[in-house]
């Protein structure tokens, strides 16, 4: 297995596979077919299938002068068939990865979610940033999906960031930390319980140790310097966690931006995939680079032929 040690390394280990067929939903705007244009021109992708209307598409294709047969144009009025259209081309196997283009993603979200092969549906982001951890390739989750973070949701958090973890990055027995404010149970902070729920459950691939603050899972320093609970999977997850569990959404998404502003200065890259359903999904926000967008592609073909067997 090729070794990933950070974000840009997806990019080249995507380009030495078979290549994969996007679909773009709602695949008309001029930014997404650049970037499989530049996908493919890197070997990530070898076939591109557009849904949705028919004109509108054309006059994209042709501004961008990429070569894309007449029958995998699928024409769909709307929103609602063009979700429809996508959730039939997964069915039928035609789909590696799914790319949301100009779409409502309420609409392309409720026809996709009854093809869901686990419990919890989750963003897993893979990141490497300067500050954070000395520059070390890492994972977040859920910065854009988990709303509700019942105690079973957080166990599929972890359980799809750790097939990510495995499968993508190499590591074979990941070190995930649930974050909260506190590293101490606190009865207000019901973060907190949770964190040490998690870490009391049996997970066989990976080490899970919560509460830990931020700084503690990720700076071996603050660690030596706070000190830790004498718990199993403490000392052994703090300073050194390949995975970072947010409480909830609201932290990970401000995480996920905090990544996203050192990105723009140099410091950072990210890449992220939707993990749950038959084939990985990404959402891109035209507000990211062009390398985080090209990232998130490469890291989408990667789990697909490393973790769902599509080749």
């Amino acid at each position: 297995m090729d070794g990933i040690e950070g974000v840009v390394d997806l990019v080249g280990v995507a380009g030495r596979l078979s290549g994969a067929t996007v679909v773009v939903v709602g695949g008309d705007r001029v930014e997404d077919l650049r970037l499989v244009e530049a996908a493919a021109d890197l070997g990530i992708v070898n076939r591109v299938v557009l849904v949705g209307d028919r004109r509108r598409i054309a006059r994209a294709v042709e501004e961008v002068q990429i070569e894309v047969s007449d029958a995998d144009i699928v024409a769909a009025e709307g929103d609602e068939e063009a979700a429809e259209a996508t959730v039939e081309l997964i069915g039928r196997g035609v789909a590696d990865v799914v790319l949301k283009g100009r779409i409502s993603t309420p609409v392309l979200n409720r026809r996709m979610l009854p093809l869901a092969v686990r419990p919890t549906v989750s963003l897993v982001t893979v990141f490497d940033a300067a500050p954070i951890s000395d520059g070390r390739v890492m994972i977040m989750t859920d910065a854009g999906v988990t709303t509700d973070c019942s105690f079973e949701r957080m166990q599929g958090l972890i359980t799809n960031a750790v097939e990510v973890a495995r499968g993508v990055l190499g590591i074979g027995r990941p070190r995930v930390a649930v974050l909260s404010a506190n590293e101490k149970q606190v009865a207000s902070l019901p973060s907190t319980r949770m964190g040490a729920e998690l870490s009391r459950l049996d997970w066989p691939e990976a080490v899970v140790y919560g509460p830990l603050s931020f700084d503690l899972a990720t700076d071996p320093r603050s660690a030596a310097v706070k000190g830790l609970p004498d718990l199993p999977g403490a000392a052994e997850v703090a300073g050194r966690a390949d995975v970072l569990v947010c409480p909830g959404i609201d932290a990970a998404n401000v995480l996920y931006k905090m990544v996203s502003g050192l990105n723009k200065y140099g410091l950072a890259s990210l890449a992220s995939v939707t993990v749950g359903f038959p084939v990985p999904y990404v959402i891109l926000s035209r507000a990211d680079s062009l390398e985080t967008r090209l990232a998130s592609i490469a890291l989408c073909t990667v789990y697909a032929e490393r973790c769902l067997g599509n080749e």
